[in-house]
């Protein structure tokens, strides 16, 4: 006689999904499943991607590097998309939502946000130490990350960050500095 499995769903806060894998550009997640019974051994699900639902939009970005200090310059934008169901349409001034993550080549590094500009360069200090996990690295960081946003609707990230789309424009990940 076969015995019937019920079919148990769990939800949980975008704040608490891992990191957003800038190599899938999604969540990879598992679950373990824990028996009740002290005799049966528990075990972890198959790990699963999960894609947000930001949508890149194709362009041109560079990175230039002169002493102390990174830049960054790319192209603007003209967008109409259809996201969800909703038309996101800029024809104004773009704003731009930069986040930048600082780190050793590992990827591991904060994201941090910047700040939200109108024009298509950034120029930063190249910082003398990197946060993980909120802990500032006893190092300099030798790398460096841009994820760039337009501004707009809707006012989280796709993976829960606060005030910026999930329309991504431009990616550069790990640059040398």
């Amino acid at each position: 006689m076969a015995t019937q499995e019920t079919v148990k769903k769990f939800i949980t806060p975008i704040e608490n999904l891992p990191a957003l894998s800038t190599e899938t550009q999604g969540y990879s997640v598992r679950y373990r499943i824990v028996s009740s019974d002290k005799n049966r051994t528990s075990h972890w699900s198959p790990v699963y991607l999960l894609q947000p639902g930001f949508t890149f939009v194709t362009g041109d970005i560079q990175f230039y590097k002169a002493g102390s200090i990174a830049s960054i310059v790319w192209d603007s934008v003209e967008v109409t998309k259809v996201v969800n169901a909703k038309t996101y349409s800029i024809t104004k001034t773009h704003e731009y939502d930069i986040w930048v993550r600082w780190d050793r080549g590992g990827g591991d590094g904060d994201w941090l946000y910047k700040e939200r500009i109108d024009t298509t360069s950034l120029s930063l200090p190249i910082p003398n130490t990197y946060t993980i996990n909120g802990v500032v690295q006893p190092s300099s960081p030798n790398r460096m990350s841009i994820e760039i946003y337009l501004k707009g609707e809707p006012v989280e990230r796709a993976d829960g960050a606060p005030g910026t789309p999930f329309l991504k424009v431009y990616r550069l990940l790990n640059e040398t500095v």
